[in-house]
């Protein structure tokens, strides 16, 4: 039997919100919010199972809402571990707490020897790919452990992380808690029956029609509230028929059940989000120094697709000249008012900064075969200026102003 999807009020709206927001709500950190999301546990139950199929984890501990999304991006990743043997380290980490019990304590020297054991071997010498005698290696075991500390995969007890980068003798003392048993969920089989990401992926449809089943809402409702927006180009054939078929009631449904606003336009749809400062959302544009650039990059593309007789909520490939030509254009007219590391920063190292945090925001991608670059639809939605009583030169020119009152989510 289907499950009854009640219409939320705004605190059911607040509470899902949170869960989308955090990977997960610990009691003891977050007694309010924890309390909020109990109250009305089987409502957000029902409705996340049935438009996302996603499983919403009720313990005495902690809340955990488990965000799968359609497929992996660089962006999902997390942002303390920068290179793949922090990944692997995180991996192995795990692997040696599946063996303790939970609340059981343990040194830091006793992992460093566990992980030695675990970790991937050199196929020729038979020796691990990794020495704590490695300043590097150090640092990437810092890197996992300080964020295992921050999402309670464990706990610090007593002793200094931060000392095992510069002494492998360092010491700490560590315990298992239990949320360290419910950091990665759990799969139908083995993850060593997987031969790739795809099949782990679709493993939880196996026997549903992907194009016209619960796959395809799920799909949609994955992309809007786990993504910037959800594009034409990276849709499956009939996605954006079911989006326009159906946007009347996706916007009901999803207005509805969340403080979201829905949007459709010919490439992209997406959610948006009043400028609310009640809640701390990841949402663009954010408070960071290259969200002023951003912002005042998509002025200059907005009035490039203008002069062009273009759309200003379209699709736009560029050689790299011409974007170096855009930035040089924005950094010329609106550069004064940017933060000091954007204002100082190469033109080199800009672009690539600029590039980057666009890509991240779904709002360029770069098509490596032809060596070009292609603006997103997302990138016209918004705009960036300065307040009217800014000068340049002003010691605190004021914040930028946006084109209207909502953000990206």
């Amino acid at each position: 039997m289907a499950s009854i999807i009640e219409k939320f009020d705004d605190e059911d709206r607040e509470a899902a919100l949170h869960l989308l927001e955090n990977y997960w709500i610990i009691r003891e950190k977050d007694p309010e919010i924890y309390q909020l999301i109990r109250r009305r546990e089987q409502a957000l139950r029902n409705y996340f199972a049935d438009k996302c199929g996603f499983q919403l984890i009720v313990n005495r501990q902690f809340i955990k809402l488990e965000k799968i999304p359609v497929k992996p991006a660089s962006w999902m990743g997390f942002a303390a571990l920068q290179q793949p043997r922090d990944y692997a380290l995180l991996c192995c980490l795990l692997a040696f707490l599946e063996e303790k019990s939970i609340d059981e304590q343990f040194l830091l020297s006793d992992l460093c020897e566990g992980l030695l054991a675990i970790y991937p071997r050199d196929e020729d010498t038979g020796e691990p790919k990794i020495s704590w005698e490695s300043y590097e290696c150090r640092k990437s075991l810092v890197r996992v452990l300080t964020m295992a500390c921050e999402y309670h995969i464990v706990t610090k007890v007593d002793g200094d992380i931060a000392g095992f980068t510069n002494s492998a003798d360092s010491e700490a003392l560590f315990e298992v808690p239990l949320m360290s048993r419910y950091f990665l969920r759990s799969y139908p089989k083995d993850l060593c029956q997987y031969g790739t990401i795809e099949e782990l992926l679709a493993s939880e449809y196996a026997d549903d029609n992907e194009l016209t089943g619960r796959a395809r809402k799920h799909r949609v409702y994955r992309e809007l509230f786990l993504t910037p927006g959800y594009e034409r180009h990276e849709a499956k054939e009939d996605d954006f028929l079911y989006l326009r078929n159906m946007r009347n009631r996706l916007r009901e449904d999803l207005e509805d059940h969340s403080l979201f606003k829905f949007e459709l336009y010919k490439d992209v749809a997406m959610l948006t989000v009043p400028n609310d400062r009640r809640f701390q959302l990841t949402a663009f544009p954010d408070r960071s120094g290259i969200a002023g650039v951003m912002l005042h990059f998509a002025t200059v593309v907005r009035d490039y697709w203008t002069a062009n007789k273009a759309s200003s909520v379209q699709e736009l490939t560029l050689t790299p000249v011409e974007f170096d030509r855009l930035l040089e254009k924005c950094r010329n007219t609106t550069g004064s008012g940017w933060t000091k590391e954007y204002r100082d920063m190469t033109v080199t190292r800009l672009t690539k900064e600029l590039l980057t945090a666009l890509i991240d925001w779904k709002m360029a991608r770069v098509n490596d075969e032809l060596g070009l670059i292609v603006l997103s639809p997302l990138l016209g939605r918004t705009v960036g200026v300065y307040p009217s009583d800014y000068h340049p030169g002003k010691e605190k020119p004021g914040e930028i102003t946006e084109n209207n009152d909502d953000q990206h989510k």
